[in-house]
């Protein structure tokens, strides 16, 4: 008798034991997940992300509301399907990281792609080249490419000039100073993916 109620107790307990580690396992919470592509430095809206219930594990810290991520800028690009973290956010503070820095680049009508241009799109800087420039005639590429557009302001009381800030390394902001000085910039927006 004694080993039988032991048996019983351990088959009760051991399927007791079994269901916690199941329903654990399998414990739903909601979690923001990106809807559309953004591009980094893109502030997240609304139609950008979606929320769902996903199995999650004490590692992971997943963002949890829709609201807490609404206005906070992507701290780098992010792909549709993606579980979004508190590390895939950040304020206009945190978008420049070390070794980059923000430029402004005044640019008058011809020499921006289009006034519809916002932070976050991605631009290549070109110099006009000419043999009186001193900029050599080849090769025929950016001064500096796949730049992130920090902000973007009319600078003109007529509202055609643009102040278009641009997020550089070092020495793409020496090669880009130097080559808007010499024969002024041109920006080229880029597509998206």
């Amino acid at each position: 008798m004694p080993q039988a109620l032991l048996a019983a107790l351990l088959i009760v307990g051991g399927g007791l034991g079994g269901l916690i580690l199941f329903n654990r396992y399998n414990e739903r919470a909601p979690a923001v997940v990106v809807r559309q592509p953004v591009a980094h430095g893109q502030v997240l809206a609304r139609e950008n992300l979606a929320v769902t219930d996903v199995a999650l594990s004490a590692e992971v810290a997943a963002v949890g509301s829709i609201s807490d991520a609404v206005g906070r800028f992507a701290a780098h690009d992010l792909q549709p399907g993606e579980l979004l973290t508190p590390g895939d956010l950040a304020t206009e503070e945190q978008l420049v990281t070390a070794g980059e820095s923000v430029i402004g680049l005044l640019l008058e009508p011809g020499q921006y792609p289009t006034k519809r241009l916002v932070a976050g799109d991605r631009v290549d800087v070109f110099a006009p080249r000419s043999a009186e420039s001193g900029i050599p005639s080849s090769p025929a590429g950016p001064v500096a490419a796949d730049l992130v557009v920090f902000d973007v302001v009319e600078s003109s009381s007529d509202g055609r000039a643009l102040l278009v800030s641009v997020v550089v390394t070092t020495d793409e902001a020496a090669a880009v100073f130097d080559a808007a000085d010499r024969t002024g910039v041109r920006l080229s927006l880029r597509g998206r993916d």
